[in-house]
């Protein structure tokens, strides 16, 4: 009993002493052409948080992943390559596309079998890419840069971020910067490459 006691007033000075969360309200980015312009290239994806069932059993496949934005031949419309190493398997997805519509800072990525939205979101780095994901009631929330590593701004604001918009540990997953998979046209043999062609854009 004089555990327990102990234990539950250690707690309490442990919430006593805990610094009080600084919560700004996300703040949509931006999206105009030099918005556009400056989002495209390789991103590493580092971090992600969801409510949603299905993308938290996706989430924690991720060991880790990168992506490619290339302009397209449509408005505001990028191609994406993703590079993802699933578990022990090495994934290249070059069938997926985003559309953005400027007016809310939405981009919604159009992949084979399902699409997902998401709200481009105002970061204290140019380099980081930070979506607030759109899906029904769940929340979510990503955070992609250009460095392999996160820094420990960047990882200190998601955190923030994430216990502002009341997610949960168990809800967020990091994607490890050590072993990523190479594309084919990194290989050693070079005898295949990842070529970007445009998917249907419907």
């Amino acid at each position: 009993m004089a555990l327990a006691c102990i234990a539950a007033i250690l707690g309490l000075a442990h919430l006593l002493t805990a610094k009080p969360l600084d919560c700004e309200p996300l703040v949509p980015e931006t999206i105009d052409n030099a918005t556009m312009t400056k989002l495209l290239g390789k991103w590493f994806y580092h971090a992600g948080a969801s409510q949603h069932p299905r993308t938290l059993q996706e989430m924690e496949l991720i060991k880790n992943a990168y992506f490619f934005l290339y302009p397209s031949s449509h408005q505001d419309t990028f191609l994406v390559t993703e590079v993802m190493r699933l578990k022990d398997d090495c994934v290249v997805n070059n069938s997926s596309y985003i559309s953005v519509i400027r007016d809310n800072s939405t981009m919604i990525l159009h992949g084979p079998n399902e699409s997902s939205v998401a709200q481009l979101i105002k970061s204290s780095s140019e380099d980081t890419m930070t979506l607030y994901h759109i899906d029904g009631t769940h929340r979510g929330l990503s955070v992609s840069v250009r460095a392999q590593n996160l820094s420990t701004e960047q990882l200190e604001e998601f955190k923030t971020q994430v216990a502002c918009l009341g997610l949960k540990e168990e809800e967020t997953f990091y994607a490890s910067d050590k072993n990523l998979c190479p594309m084919e046209e990194e290989r050693d043999d070079k005898k295949h490459s990842v070529e970007v062609v445009e998917p249907p854009l419907g």
